[in-house]
């Protein structure tokens, strides 16, 4: 037990109360505390953290907590809120049996100290005002008014500053205000903020209104631009550019000759063998002068000989020597791997001439491709820099799974972690597509081809992006530069760069000039995708891996009128059977629109389900997930409502619909709502803009599958089709809600 302090000038003195000892070294409380510079104890009212691993870039007064600022009132509460944030698990280690306790170890993530730090600075400002207007008892009127003071300027600066202040001020406050009030009750002090829960048990979410967007990064469809060119690079690119390292990496010389004759040798020794293969000719490069000259540098590889002076002296003796007997070419390389060849507008060809390894060809595409396989995880997987730095080299998992016909497939899993707020990388997981699986295959073998051992990330596992994976075969890192790659202010325009690339040389019709994203937008747009889909809510917790659902609201909330709450990723099955018992009943309200030919089916799920329909009792959360369970063959595909069933399925989906092989309408499962139409006429538009070989074949097949909606939307524009596309969504949310009232 403490000395006895008085709570506040208007309360009676209490006996403080200490789960943790005052005398109790701060360096045994919190994680990576064996790195504190100084020896501190849990009762001292300055804690200094200096030297935690978790600090950059901060000294001095930046890494101290000050407890002295609070009136004493709060003192010992609070400095166990600071440890039981950063150590949530101590708390059910103290009090095993309070059932807050219990709760706050389940709950709550463990922050780094700089967050910590932040919530303390909210605290004191938010009892500092419980303080000035001398609040010692809380009903549900001194909530009431909390909530308004929250918000109301106190100091001189905040005054000056406007006449309210933001709500995100007013919500970081009550945030820290609810948190205290749990240790209140994990300490023994209810005595401090009452025993009912703060703000009448509302969401600190809930108490002020959001002015302006809920995240000012917005989503960017330049992303989305990125992202298609990105996923045709690596389905078309990727793995011709590993082959072709792997070839120059297993055929060079282990070392040079070991003398200047014997460089000159072996390099008149290899033209020869070149031009005796392709009728006189040797690979040509072309120098900064705009001469062609002999590709010495990327020949010397095959000598061994990395040195790009020496390679230039013996490429120019053999030329020399060879006199007129061979011709430079500026299309041939010694490397047999065949590029890919693309159906162009112009033709057949492949999406590069050669791929020589020299600054302008090998060495600049394997650069360009390691940034597309970077911004593609990044925007299917919403990952951050610092969780693409911690991927490890051995990512992916692939087992089979065993689908309810008894047929197997693949299911690809990575493994990742979690690092925003985190002492150290929370280790997490997420299934992926067969894309991501190969990306990360070839970039295995990508490193292994250069021949470099990887270096550790913080995890202590060897990690994917080390920065090395950029550089070229036999070169060596610039110096000082970082130990990994990062989507920096630089990934786009790489990426612009490659696309333009390949957009001269017709291999692509559209290229990215104009587009800017940074990796914020990214993720942004990403999680906002997401949201959008069938069981969005589900897919955006699963990849978005958000510290609360608070901060995913910030993400996602806004989606479709914030329509969306996110959800945990423990949750997603429950999410997906409520969301096919909200499809259901908003087919039911909107059955008159319908067309395709899975409306009989659709029909005998209407009727199966009406008496749960019919119920007038209020459409709960339950119900919903109730109707989705007897409707399991329910699936909201892109543009159509599927009732799967094997038999007359178009797909040829064995367990499921696959909607990459769907035929919206014309397969007996399928529905399609105005919305849906709306939709397919917006695709078969788009496909013919521009004038493409692909674009053409693509707006056939739509017109071929549902030739009526062209008709149907003769005297539609693009803009209005798009609002009802928009507005279809809207009206089956509205239905859905009605019926829930």
């Amino acid at each position: 037990m403490a000395d006895v302090r008085p709570l506040h000038p208007y309360a009676p003195a209490i006996e403080e109360k200490y789960l943790i000892a005052p005398e109790t070294p701060l360096r045994h409380l919190i994680p990576g505390g064996a790195d504190l510079e100084l020896d501190q104890s849990f009762g001292e009212e300055v804690w200094d953290l200096a030297g935690h691993r978790s600090w950059t870039a901060k000294a001095g007064g930046q890494t101290t907590f000050d407890f002295s600022k609070l009136s004493p009132r709060w003192r010992v509460v609070a400095q166990h809120l600071s440890v039981f944030q950063m150590n949530p698990q101590l708390v059910n280690d103290l009090a095993p049996e309070v059932p807050m306790a219990q709760t706050w170890a389940r709950s709550q993530e463990a922050t780094k100290p700089v967050t910590s730090q932040g919530n303390l600075k909210m605290l004191l400002h938010a009892t500092a005002i419980l303080d000035r207007y001398h609040l010692t008892t809380f009903d549900e009127d001194t909530w009431d008014r909390v909530v308004s003071l929250l918000i109301t300027p106190q100091s001189k600066e905040e005054k000056r500053d406007g006449a309210i202040l933001s709500a995100g001020t007013g919500r970081g406050r009550a945030q820290q205000l609810s948190a205290f009030w749990e240790v209140t009750h994990i300490v023994g002090r209810t005595d401090l903020l009452g025993a009912n829960a703060p703000f009448g048990g509302r969401e600190t979410t809930e108490l002020y209104e959001r002015r302006g967007p809920r995240n000012s990064v917005r989503p960017d469809d330049a992303v989305g631009q990125m992202l298609g060119f990105t996923g045709w690079f690596i389905d078309h690119a990727l793995e011709d550019i590993v082959e072709t390292i792997e070839w120059w990496s297993s055929n060079a010389a282990a070392e040079p000759p070991g003398s200047q004759q014997g460089n000159y040798d072996a390099m008149l020794d290899l033209l020869c063998r070149i031009a005796a293969d392709n009728n006189g000719d040797v690979p040509g490069v072309r120098n900064i002068n705009g001469g062609l000259t002999l590709a010495h540098g990327a020949l010397g590889r095959l000598i061994g000989e990395f040195d790009a002076v020496e390679a230039f002296l013996a490429g120019r003796w053999a030329m020399r020597h060879l006199g007129d007997q061979v011709t430079l070419s500026e299309d041939l390389s010694p490397c047999p791997v065949e590029l890919t060849t693309i159906d162009t507008p112009a033709g057949l060809q492949t999406w590069t001439r050669r791929l020589l390894p020299v600054n302008s060809e090998l060495d600049l595409w394997q650069r360009y491709a390691i940034y597309a396989c970077m911004f593609y995880l990044s925007a299917t997987l919403m990952l951050r820099d610092s969780q693409l730095s911690c991927l490890p080299l051995n990512a992916i998992t692939t087992e089979p799974l065993e689908r309810p016909d008894g047929t197997t497939v693949d299911q690809h899993t990575l493994k990742a972690y979690r690092t925003k707020n985190r002492h150290s990388p929370v280790p997490t997981s997420v299934v992926v597509s067969s894309r991501t699986a190969r990306i990360m295959t070839l970039l295995q073998r990508l490193q292994k081809a250069l021949g470099y051992q990887p270096a550790l990330a913080v995890t202590g596992l060897p990690f994917m992006f080390d920065q090395r994976l950029a550089v070229p075969f036999g070169k060596e890192p610039r110096s000082g530069a970082r130990d990994g790659l990062y989507l920096d202010t630089s990934f786009d325009k790489l990426l612009r760069n490659a696309a333009s690339l390949l957009f001269d040389r017709g291999v692509i019709t559209r290229s990215l000039e104009g587009t800017k994203v940074n990796a914020r937008q990214v993720r942004i747009t990403c999680g906002q995708a997401y949201a959008s889909r069938e069981h969005g809510a589900a897919l955006a917790a699963a990849y978005g891996q958000w510290d609360s659902r608070q901060v995913a609201a910030g993400y996602v909330g806004d989606v479709y009128k914030r329509l969306i709450t996110p959800v945990d990723p423990e949750d997603v099955d429950d999410e997906i059977m409520m969301s096919k018992g909200e499809a259901l009943v908003a087919a039911r309200n909107q059955r008159p629109l319908l067309t395709g030919r899975g409306l009989p089916r659709l029909d005998e799920a209407l009727e199966r389900s009406e008496p749960k329909l019919a119920n007038p009792a209020p459409l709960t959360p339950a119900r919903k997930r109730a109707l989705g369970k007897t409707n399991r063959n329910l699936h909201q595909g892109t543009l159509t409502l599927c009732l799967w069933q094997l038999e007359g399925a178009m797909c040829g989906g064995q367990a499921g619909p696959d909607f990459a092989r769907c035929a919206p309408g014309e397969c007996r499962n399928s529905v399609m709502t105005p919305g849906n139409r709306a939709r397919s006429e917006l695709m078969r538009r788009q496909y013919l803009t521009p004038d493409t070989v692909v674009g053409r074949r693509g707006a056939a097949r739509l017109d071929n599958l549902n030739p009526d909606i062209k008709v149907e939307f003769a005297d539609k524009t693009d803009d209005e089709l798009r609002d009802l596309v928009k507005q279809q969504y809207d009206n089956w949310v509205a239905a859905t809600l009605q019926v829930s009232q």
